[in-house]
């Protein structure tokens, strides 16, 4: 009896394929991810592997590399099961001697028997013929991104759509509930547009609103922002508000010692902690711990805790720096933007954390940012749904529109009007800072370009590049001093983290037109390999428009060295316009396109693929 091996990260997918192959006599072995497809390999060679491309930690790539270059595995017929019909994905597989690629959206059970009967009986096997082109995935979440910035007319200077988040804004009843899409449905997935939502508009705000209910800001938290309200307000004031939580009061003292405030003697009273941080940073400081501290706990499978509030913290630095350098008057609103900016995400997996999974692997599914599959499948996102509370928790209307539309692009984010739309741009840019820095992790891993923003706002690239040589130990330092916990065990390392799914070294040789303002160099440098005076072995290289072409491949040129030239394996990452991958200057290197925003699993894999 032959012996298959299925490995897929999805159970929806991986058991039925099993279950049907058992039934047809085969003997299944299943594996869970790539790390576990190669242990089951060396403990019991398969006869051949069904093989998923999209995956944790090893992709199906890196698995198909590591075992032709074993040769106790290198002769196992493999076909590859999947979603992505790149053109550059087929040719990988066909270099890699793959006997059949099948797309998990068009294969028949009936194709895949033959195509296990034709690998396991010696017969030839072409690989699947598959249209090339931009991923249907990317091009719906272009589409999404156009809908989302068409011109509001409500009237609220908070407004994100044409039809506001609130209770005016419900148009569903109850009774229009739509079915959930299931789990078992994204196999037939292919872009957004084949999405339907899971809840209404109705249902999922009465959820939200009951949990709000249920979960209001604790006493201290109410009474700071009462007593920081009044223009009469001194540090006496706040400190007696304050020490009623010792845990909180404790946090501003090792706050007021610690090296972002520490001048002179060291203070001893919380009235003293007050006074040398300022009223307004305790007052942005106290909200922001207790509104995270309300919704930390649902977070769940899909998030860490302590990487949400390193992402919260990092955000809240770099928003209060561009604030300072701009000489903006709400350096400490900016703070408090930055901190709590993805509350609605941790708000919406506390509350409909079912159908969150969903929006989670949908978006894993289609390598696309959360954002844009919350809005198909949960009808709001996460931004509205903080704006709800925002409103529930009666923070003034003037203070909540920076904190929501930091997902919009330049062009909506103006259409705040001038009172609102800086304050919203530096949050915005603050969120894609954090990003690309891997300053923790808000669930929603993926890459956004700044270039836009660092325009409008009119910094400098010198500024940026200053900010990410200083947000990071910022981060370290307050993160510990706000957040530490009693407990042994270490904060997780992020960057560190994403490092580790690599299978392969990656030294990259990055370019583009504003280095400084590049955070897909800022994203390589984090997770490069050190290079011991080795020459890069991969080029990232960055277009804001495809029409930089020219320039930044002349660039390259001249930065590639000498014996590998015209060698170089090369991801492409193109923010508008479409390259010629026909041009003579791709034609010899192994390549690979990307569109912006990238998604942090697509880009690691995409590295493993080009250099494998």
């Amino acid at each position: 009896m032959s012996t298959i091996l299925v490995v897929d990260d999805n159970a929806i997918v991986r058991d039925p394929i099993a279950e049907a192959l058992r039934g047809n006599g085969y003997d299944v072995v299943c594996a869970a991810d790539g790390a576990q497809a190669l242990s089951r390999m060396r403990e019991s060679r398969p006869d051949l592997v069904l093989l998923d491309v999209n995956m944790p930690e090893l992709d199906g790539f890196a698995v198909l590399g590591t075992m032709r270059r074993n040769p106790e595995l290198e002769d196992i017929p493999v076909i590859m099961l999947t979603e992505r019909a790149e053109r550059e994905d087929i040719i990988a597989a066909a270099e890699r001697r793959v006997q059949g690629y099948l797309l998990k959206s068009e294969f028949s059970i009936d194709e895949l028997f033959a195509r296990v009967a034709a690998c396991l009986g010696g017969e030839p096997v072409v690989v699947a013929s598959v249209v090339t082109g931009e991923s249907s995935a990317q091009g719906g979440y272009a589409q999404w991104r156009a809908r989302a910035e068409q011109p509001s007319t409500a009237s609220s200077a908070t407004s994100r759509r044409a039809s506001p988040p609130g209770p005016r804004g419900r148009t569903t009843s109850e009774s229009d509930a739509p079915a959930p899409v299931c789990a078992t449905d994204l196999a037939d997935v292919k872009s957004l547009d084949d999405l339907s939502p899971m809840i209404t508009k109705a249902q999922l705000f009465k959820l939200v609103n009951e949990g709000l209910e249920l979960r209001p800001l604790g006493p201290t938290v109410q009474n700071v922002i009462a007593v920081t309200g009044s223009a009469s307000c001194c540090a006496d004031d706040v400190a007696k508000a304050v020490t009623h939580d010792q845990a909180l009061s404790i946090r501003i003292l090792k706050l007021a010692n610690s090296s972002a405030y520490s001048r002179g003697r060291p203070v001893n009273s919380v009235k003293d902690a007050v006074a040398r941080i300022g009223i307004q940073e305790v007052r942005s400081m106290v909200m922001a711990l207790g509104i995270l501290h309300n919704y930390e706990g649902g977070a769940g499978e899909h998030v860490n805790p302590r990487l949400f509030w390193e992402h919260s913290i990092a955000c809240g630095l770099i928003a209060s720096a561009i604030a300072k350098k701009r000489q903006d008057s709400k350096v400490d609103d900016s703070f408090l933007w930055g901190m709590v900016h993805d509350v609605g995400r941790l708000i919406l997996l506390d509350h409909v954390s079912d159908e969150y999974g969903h929006v989670w692997d949908a978006a894993e599914h289609l390598s696309l940012p959360l954002e844009a599959v919350e809005a198909k499948l949960m009808v709001l996102d996460h931004c509205d749904i903080l704006e709800q509370a925002l409103e529930h928790w009666q923070f003034p209307r003037e203070f909540i529109a920076p904190a929501v539309n930091h997902h919009n692009s330049m062009q909506t984010i103006k259409r705040l009007g001038p009172e609102h739309y800086e304050a919203a741009a530096t949050v915005a840019l603050a969120d894609r800072l954090a990003h690309a820095l891997l300053l923790g992790s808000s669930g929603n891993e993926a890459v956004y370009p700044i270039d836009e923003l660092v325009q409008e706002l009119k910094l400098t690239p010198r500024t940026i590049l200053q900010l990410t040589e200083t947000i990071p130990d910022e981060t370290r330092d307050l993160k510990f001093t706000m957040l530490a916990r009693t407990g042994d065990d270490e904060w997780p390392d992020f960057a560190l983290q994403v490092k580790e799914r690599l299978a392969t070294e990656v030294r990259p040789l990055c370019i583009s037109a504003e280095p400084d303002v590049d955070v897909y160099r800022m994203f390589c440098e984090r997770i490069a390999s050190a290079s011991d005076d080795k020459p890069p072995n991969l080029g990232v290289i960055y277009f804001r428009d495809a029409n930089e072409f020219s320039q930044l491949t002349a660039k390259f040129d001249a930065a590639e060295e000498p014996e590998t030239a015209a060698s170089t394996p090369v991801v492409l990452i193109v923010a508008k316009g479409e390259l010629d991958t026909n041009h003579p200057w791709i034609a010899p290197r192994r390549y690979a396109v990307l569109t912006t925003p990238v998604r942090i699993p697509k880009f690691i894999s995409t590295m493993q693929q080009v250099l494998a």
